[in-house]
């Protein structure tokens, strides 16, 4: 580890222990002291950043964000354990973090399928193996939330996982692997659509509600383009056709799952607004999405969200190429 990290470690070790004034007494053995930014660990023979990441802010794929602050573990006598961010910006020397959104709409346990918008069950496995194997960290959107409003710091590689439109073989052929993986995923959904041929019931949507890898979020109510139409529409026009298909559309998703909670929205096409940002905003809503190709900084416009599709089809070389999470800047 850099020898001005280590200074720093120590400094905010200093910096705590004179903060929380005296040793915590939930585990005298184990916590030397806390504060609302940190916790200061004595580490066992056993611990390892990810043990410490469960214990301590309960979820080990933040081992990364603990490793930041600290040196090698082995040569550690105390552990600085932030909770709160320390590097909201996540700007480094080195570049800063980003964060791509992929974004799959339907699936298939054949083999192959003549549709691009349809991605296979062996394509989709093997994506979301690749990921648990190399080191990425899949964080819901309200992490992703919670890193862009500059409270929370994410793993290294973190990576979020969408799915837009509902069709039954989400829950069909992709859900089985995001459990086997133990992946949460949001997927999108419009209420026009729900219980047609090959979408999701309402009796599916609620069974994923109460998952918790799963996260059901609105799609609009019709899938329209939610872009103004200047021939046909005039500017209250336009306003009473977006009320509709954002506010009459998530009333009808938390009555009909019982779940106050629809916070993220994914603009059909990718199209969207200054009036339909401004409607978002109005109505509480966090996030809204596109299908602009890219990943997403801390500094990124929480309206206007890039996602980059996955299709069937497409080389695993190629799905590589999408989880781009550091952008090197070399400073001279």
């Amino acid at each position: 580890m850099p020898e001005h990290n280590v200074k720093m470690l120590f400094v905010l070790l200093l910096l705590v222990l004179t903060l929380s004034g005296c040793v915590s007494t939930q585990d005298q053995n184990r916590v030397v002291a806390r504060n609302k930014h940190f916790v200061i660990v004595e580490p066992r023979e056993t611990d390892t950043y990810a043990s410490l990441a469960k214990a301590f802010i309960g979820n080990e794929a933040y081992a990364s964000v603990i490793a930041r602050y600290n040196p090698v573990l082995a040569d550690a006598a105390y552990v600085a354990i932030p909770l709160t961010a320390i590097n909201p910006s996540a700007v480094l020397p080195s570049g800063y973090q980003q964060i791509p959104v992929l974004c799959y709409h339907q699936f298939t346990s054949d083999s192959q399928s003549p549709n691009r918008m349809v991605v296979t069950q062996s394509e989709f496995d093997q994506q979301m193996r690749y990921l648990r194997d190399n080191g990425y960290q899949i964080i819901t959107l309200s992490e992703l939330y919670q890193f862009i409003q500059g409270k929370q710091e994410v793993p290294d590689k973190a990576v979020v996982i969408t799915i837009d439109d509902g069709y039954r073989s989400y829950l069909e052929v992709a859900v089985p692997i995001l459990r086997q993986y133990q992946i949460p995923s949001t997927i999108f959904v419009y209420p026009d659509f729900v219980g047609a041929g090959s979408a999701l019931s309402w009796n599916d949507v609620t069974t994923l509600v109460n998952d918790p890898l799963i996260d059901v979020q609105s799609h609009s109510k019709s899938h329209g383009d939610l872009a103004k139409n200047e021939a046909t529409e005039n500017d209250q026009q336009y306003q009473a056709r977006l009320q509709q298909e954002v506010v009459t559309a998530a009333k009808r998703l938390e009555r009909k799952t019982g779940h106050d909670s629809i916070h993220f929205f994914a603009y059909p096409y990718g199209n969207t607004s200054r009036e339909l940002i401004d409607l978002l905003e109005r109505n509480n809503y966090q996030l809204g999405l596109t299908v602009e190709r890219g990943s997403n900084t801390s500094f990124s416009d929480p309206f206007l969200l890039n996602r980059t599709m996955i299709y069937g089809g497409d080389s695993m070389s190629k799905f590589v190429r999408t989880l781009d999470t550091f952008v090197r800047v070399e400073l001279k």
